[in-house]
């Protein structure tokens, strides 16, 4: 139960302000974090979290005090600074310390994604693995874009994400980042996503102007194959390199096999029937460097974000 008054007298108490929720009265210490607001929290709460917390919040002796000594650190006259945060961080921190299984996390996405955000610096920070796990799991369920997914996957060390990320940065125009993306991601990893995304279009343009190869020793149904070869050249590039190529709304290398089944022009193509079911299976044969470019762009940034710890 919180009691936000305060009649105290001497000390420092008079430079400090209650906090208007988390001033519990069977707290057992009072912490701050900026020059004024203090919180009066279960030590307890805390120290079961990690053993950081636990190196933090021990209470120096400091001459033989005892503990309800109005001026030993760790008490409203004389609280305990917790360095590298601030109110809202902190805050943040403990509504989901406090917060009980049915109480929603935030009222909107915004602030359930500013809270969960707050937590993983502060669990990184005081190594608090279950906060983390936690935020990791509730930004998961999320749609965030992956600009924004990229960006908290280096600031909190979370690799998972890092390739599902990529892929969808580099499966569209890297025009459409903004310069707000730009930075919070880093120019170093910009500059990586540049790179492959050179690589991915250069396989795209390639793929589009050569059509899969067709069997070279034709089934001995097919009497007329020179000229299954030139129809499928231009059904090809009519029909799967002008998608490739799309300037709004491209398909995707993987889609191609897809694209063929589907299409109706393709099935009725003027094709000898051996011809036309070899077409089939070596589109769904066909092998593309897509994947290998798309993990190797996700490694160099995954181990770009480990030299900078």
């Amino acid at each position: 139960m919180s009691d936000n008054s305060d009649t105290s007298n001497g000390g420092n108490s008079g430079q400090f302000v209650r906090h208007a929720v988390y001033w519990y009265t069977d707290g057992s210490i009072v912490v701050r974090v900026d020059p004024t607001t203090i919180y009066k929290i279960h030590l307890s709460m805390l120290t079961r979290l990690s053993e950081v917390m636990g190196s933090i919040l021990t209470i120096p002796e400091s001459g033989g005090k005892a503990p309800d000594d109005p001026t030993r650190e760790g008490t409203k006259h004389y609280p305990l600074l917790l360095p590298g945060t601030c109110v809202e961080e902190f805050d943040d921190f403990l509504h989901w310390l406090y917060r009980t299984e049915w109480e929603p996390l935030g009222r909107n996405d915004i602030e359930k994604e500013r809270i969960c955000t707050h937590l993983l610096k502060l669990s990184d920070m005081w190594q608090i693995r279950p906060g983390k796990t936690y935020a990791i799991s509730v930004l998961e369920n999320m749609d965030l874009p992956a600009s924004r997914r990229l960006e908290l996957a280096g600031r909190f060390t979370i690799a998972d994400w890092v390739k599902p990320a990529v892929k969808k940065i580099l499966n569209k125009n890297l025009g459409s980042l903004t310069d707000h993306d730009i930075r919070a991601m880093g120019w170093k990893v910009y500059s990586i996503l540049v790179k492959a995304k050179e690589m991915l279009d250069a396989e795209t343009r390639r793929t589009a102007f050569v059509p899969p190869a067709m069997t070279k020793d034709p089934a001995w149904e097919c009497k007329e194959h020179s000229s299954c070869l030139s129809v499928w050249s231009k059904l090809w590039f009519d029909k799967i390199g002008r998608e490739l190529l799309h300037a709004d709304r491209p398909i995707q290398l993987n889609e191609i096999a897809g694209k063929v089944l589907k299409d109706d022009t393709l099935k009725h193509a003027r094709l000898s029937e051996s011809c036309r079911i070899d077409m089939v299976n070596q589109c769904f044969d066909m092998t593309f460097a897509d994947d290998g470019i798309i993990t190797a762009c996700a490694e160099a940034i995954v181990k770009y974000h480990a030299d900078l710890l």
